[in-house]
């Protein structure tokens, strides 16, 4: 599929500059104004381009993070796995993976120590044939995220070598101090071009989280659609006021945005929030208070969606590499903060063991594989599907958080009954996909 110059153009700068005004954007290109928004224009409509999604940390939230390899025997059981992802209320994303075996790689970002209940609904599906077998690895809350530029998908790439790029030593530490410092003093998120980030599990001195629910659908929101304005979202919850409510109190955990429906213990607080005892001026600052803290404290990254499979595509490979020494994680983790490579990494601390992602052309591919049996004695590896439905990033759950005691769900109850009872019913139907994308 071909585009003007200046299309590729703009989408390499909207990737690049997602937060960025289009006016200033727009100078970029060196095109006026109404021509970029013409050409936004197409690409959204043409379904190129989407919104701006973002990542929450999870030890922000006092979550913490499990990847599971599924490992199956027919695609059905694939199937049947996606539809316990969806069902399940602290899934954070799923992929489908292909290889030597099929099956499915997620990411579970559940209420600490509550792994035991997590475990249970793992074993469920093992023991009821949904899966062959699976692997859990638990992460230490460290990790880094490279967006891969988008213009790397349209130019040569003979110029980079990746040998010598993994092969290097960096001492980064000063860099990786000063990044550190940068998080904990909160970002400004305007004109922000992408970096690559260590992201560390962030401490909080009590072992609950007090969340407005006005802060709980900001959440929500700004994981499906980072760069939606402040004003707008204020008018959208006063909205839910004249709105109906779920009469049983419990929101599908994965609806379409057109199908949301408040739950009904919200609207108590949002009429004393919206008060008329209450000045215009003093709600927006309450709320942009309100926003602000949600931001800075639990957003880890975000990032356009772009459809790639219209562009010349990479192919995106996931390792586990086991039992890898202190050294050799610190050299891996000082490569990619110090050196930003020219394609799309993510790399994820699971204590002895690390799990790396990585978006390359064939080319390149093919010779990390021989690297990779050259550095490292033992490691797994298999192709991520991440098109469609066989990507799937969930929004923020706001029914997690029971608001009156202020802690996430962690009964077995919330975290495997309802869960299982939602997949068998929708097995018997066979009805598997729920998510609306």
């Amino acid at each position: 599929m071909g585009f003007p110059k200046n299309t590729t153009q703009i989408v390499q700068l909207i990737e690049n500059y997602p937060l960025e005004s289009y006016s200033e954007l727009a100078k970029k290109a060196n095109i006026s104004i109404q021509t970029f928004i013409r050409r936004v224009e197409e690409l959204r409509s043409t379904g190129i381009i989407g919104k701006i999604h973002s990542s929450l940390n999870p030890e922000s939230l006092r979550l913490e993070r499990h990847l599971v390899i599924f490992k199956t025997s027919t695609i059905k059981e694939i199937k049947s796995l996606e539809l316990a992802c969806d069902k399940h209320p602290y899934t954070s994303s799923r992929n489908r993976i292909f290889g030597t075996d099929y099956g499915l790689y997620a990411v579970f970002d559940i209420p600490e120590n509550s792994k035991k209940n997590l475990d249970i609904f793992l074993d469920y599906l093992a023991k009821n044939n949904l899966c062959k077998s699976y692997e859990t690895y638990k992460s230490i809350g460290k990790r880094i995220f490279h967006p891969q530029p988008f213009y790397n998908n349209i130019i040569d790439l003979d110029d980079f070598d990746i040998e010598d790029y993994f092969k290097q030593n960096k001492q980064c530490k000063k860099a990786m101090s000063k990044g550190r410092e940068r998080e904990s003093e909160g970002r400004e998120f305007e004109g922000r071009e992408f970096e690559g980030r260590e992201f560390e599990g962030r401490e909080h001195p009590f072992s609950y989280i007090e969340f407005h629910p006005i802060q709980l659908l900001i959440l929500r929101d700004i994981t499906r659609d980072f760069k939606t304005p402040m004003t707008e979202l204020l008018e959208k919850y006063r909205s839910y006021l004249s709105e109906k409510t779920e009469k049983s109190g419990v929101l599908p955990k994965y609806d379409d945005v057109s199908s949301f429906k408040l739950p009904n213990y919200f609207k108590s607080y949002l009429h004393e929030f919206f008060s008329e005892k209450r000045t215009e001026n003093a709600i927006y600052l309450d709320f942009k208070k309100k926003y602000h803290l949600v931001v800075d404290k639990h957003v880890e990254t975000y990032w356009l969606s772009i459809k790639r499979k219209y562009f010349d595509l990479f192919i995106r490979f996931g390792y586990i590499i086991n039992n890898i020494t202190v050294e050799e994680k610190q050299r891996i983790f000082n490569i990619f903060y110090c050196e930003k490579p020219p394609f799309n990494i993510y790399l994820e601390d699971l204590g002895k063991n690390i799990f790396l992602t990585l978006s390359l052309p064939p080319y390149y591919q093919s010779r990390l594989s021989y690297l990779m049996k050259e550095l490292y004695g033992k490691f797994s590896v298999f192709l991520i599907d991440s098109f469609e439905y066989n990507a799937i990033k969930y929004r923020f759950f706001i029914e997690n958080y029971n608001i009156e005691n202020q802690k996430w769900r962690s009964d077995k109850g919330w975290m495997y009954d309802k869960v299982v009872e939602g997949i068998e019913d929708n097995l018997s139907k066979e009805v598997y996909r729920t998510v609306q994308n």
